[in-house]
């Protein structure tokens, strides 16, 4: 997990944590080395014809059940384990889910499940399409923001990435001010929503989006395709970039998203201060995720 910097908006006595960081810590150490203990599956290639071999054939399948079984089981366990461990350390925060086109379904609910068992506050989801990170609809998008900018929302005439300028027109829309305001008025929320709805880039519901004080990204891999595999994953981290320059903004991806054209690879490189894990996936993720938020709407 890479560490975010402290954004000092719990001074105030409505952030509070109903555990520290260090025990968050603690307790996604613990949930991984659960993991450890499961082993993950047996390989079964090679084990081919009769009498000693397909004894051993079936001796790997029954050693390959059982580890699935136990990881099974550790997984249960871990999962019941997380809830406990961040029972209330997002009391009254409204935290906004945002999920990637490439997105694992069961880990994005699983990160908004584990949200509520903290005590979070549901300020909405917002699924990215395909087309938002699309080279072809990169200037539509731009276009897009540009047309429905909320009153005082400015974009940097030195980054003009399609990302960045959607997460600073997006900003304002969606994330609250230092005191907890809402700093653009709801018609003009729905407006930049509606377009960017309206044109194909993202999808939500209906009266499900508030603005909130922190906002976790759910990504999957990050491999992409095309001649340019890496412009989805630099247009995702500018983005949460964007973002993450007025609050808190975790992105969490799969084990692959570390490695080349994958955002948490691309954010870590990048040096930015936004918090990242590439476990969303597992329990231990989720809770580090949940960690990340404590501490950028810490002291």
């Amino acid at each position: 997990m890479a560490r975010k910097r402290g954004k000092g908006r719990r001074g105030n006595g409505r952030w509070s944590a109903g555990i520290t960081g260090a025990a968050l810590g603690v307790a996604a150490g613990a949930a991984l080395g659960a993991f450890v203990l499961a082993p993950g599956g047996i390989d079964l290639g090679g084990v081919v014809g009769g009498g000693d071999a397909a004894r051993e054939r079936d001796e790997a399948i029954a050693q390959r059940d059982d580890a699935e079984t136990r990881a099974d089981a550790a997984n249960e366990v871990v999962t019941d384990l997380a809830a406990q461990v961040v029972d209330g350390a997002l009391e009254e925060i409204p935290v906004l889910l945002v999920v990637a086109p490439d997105a694992n379904p069961e880990s994005a609910d699983a990160m908004a499940e584990l949200l509520g068992d903290a005590g979070a506050h549901d300020a909405g989801r917002i699924v990215l399409t395909e087309k938002f990170v699309s080279a072809q609809s990169a200037d539509e998008l731009k276009d897009v923001v540009t047309g429905a900018l909320p009153a005082g929302a400015t974009l940097d005439p030195e980054r003009r990435d399609p990302g960045f300028q959607a997460g600073q027109a997006l900003a304002p829309a969606l994330l609250l001010d230092d005191g907890d305001g809402e700093r653009a008025p709801a018609p003009e929320r729905g407006l930049l929503l509606g377009s960017l709805r309206d044109a194909g880039f993202i999808d939500y519901e209906d009266g499900t989006i508030r603005p909130a004080a922190a906002v976790v990204l759910v990504a999957g891999a990050g491999s992409g395709e095309g001649e340019d595999p890496g412009f989805g994953t630099r247009v995702l981290g500018d983005f949460a970039e964007a973002l993450d320059a007025d609050r808190t903004v975790v992105v969490g991806g799969e084990p692959e998203s570390v490695r080349d054209n994958g955002v948490v690879a691309h954010l870590r490189d990048a040096e930015v201060a936004v918090g990242t894990t590439a476990a969303i996936g597992d329990p231990s993720g989720r809770v580090s995720v949940v960690r990340a938020i404590v501490e950028g709407e810490g002291e």
